[in-house]
């Protein structure tokens, strides 16, 4: 079986790469360790080492993380949380005088020059913190110590004290006519197919983080949607056709 037919032209990239990491496990007999994949990401190099006889398995903090690191390996291997190399780490900052939010943060961490796939989930509660990988974590400690103008200092704390993000999902189950990015974007924002299609004309619509202009784009289950201005949703499960011949789609939402 050809398992690119599968998958969209665009994901072609993300097969290869699964498929290189696969190919490494076989022929080292040893795991191979992955960066922060997204959720659209993960669901193909299961796939991928699922046809390949290769085990997989992922850790980005907790159970709730939606950004991880992905471990390909042999039957034998068994995975523990420092097998994926990678920190929790905590931002403390003056916050009497200056407040701080999830874009504030990555901008910051962009800033310095580090690629997105080094950096996990950043959690925004009481506390703010961040999952990074370990080199990551050493060279932000030296590099990010401003934010907003403030002094920053980060402190590497362990995964048992990981802080649930204040963000919730909620689930939403629902029928739509097509799985068409314009589609899908009008049953989101709740507005007409015109207004879908300006949002997605004017770029301010992302699927797994990468921007996406063409109306025509076919949404597939555990893509990541961000739509500037009302929020973001994750395409939990897409199912069957009712009788009228529309899709059953379950969104987990996190709208403004």
């Amino acid at each position: 079986m050809n398992i690119m037919q599968h998958f969209r032209n665009e994901e072609q990239d993300v097969i290869k790469s699964a498929m290189q990491y696969c190919d490494r496990a076989e022929q080292t007999y040893a795991p191979v360790l992955t960066p922060f994949l997204d959720p659209r990401e993960q669901y193909i190099f299961s796939v991928v080492a699922k046809q390949a006889g290769v085990k997989i398995t992922m850790f980005g903090g907790d159970d709730q993380s939606e950004r991880k690191r992905a471990i390909l390996a042999p039957d034998y291997f068994e995975a523990t949380e420092e097998d994926f190399d990678c920190r929790l780490v905590e931002v403390h900052y003056p916050d009497k005088f200056v407040s701080l939010s999830h874009r504030n943060l990555l901008g910051s961490i962009m800033q310095t020059g580090i690629k997105r796939e080094q950096l996990g989930d950043i959690r925004v509660s009481a506390r703010i913190q961040f999952v990074v990988t370990t080199q990551m974590a050493l060279y932000l400690e030296r590099e990010l110590t401003k934010i907003k103008g403030a002094t920053v200092k980060l402190e590497t704390v362990p995964f048992n004290e990981i802080v649930q993000s204040e963000e919730h999902y909620q689930v939403v189950a629902t029928t739509i006519a097509s799985l068409r990015l314009d589609a899908v974007i009008q049953q989101l924002t709740r507005k007409s197919r015109a207004v879908a299609q300006k949002l997605i004309d004017a770029e301010h619509v992302k699927v797994n983080h990468t921007v996406i202009t063409k109306t025509s784009f076919t949404i597939e289950e555990s893509d990541l949607i961000s739509i500037k201005g009302y929020g973001r949703a994750k395409i939990a499960s897409i199912g069957d056709r009712t009788k009228k011949d529309k899709i059953r789609v379950t969104f987990e939402t996190l709208f403004n």
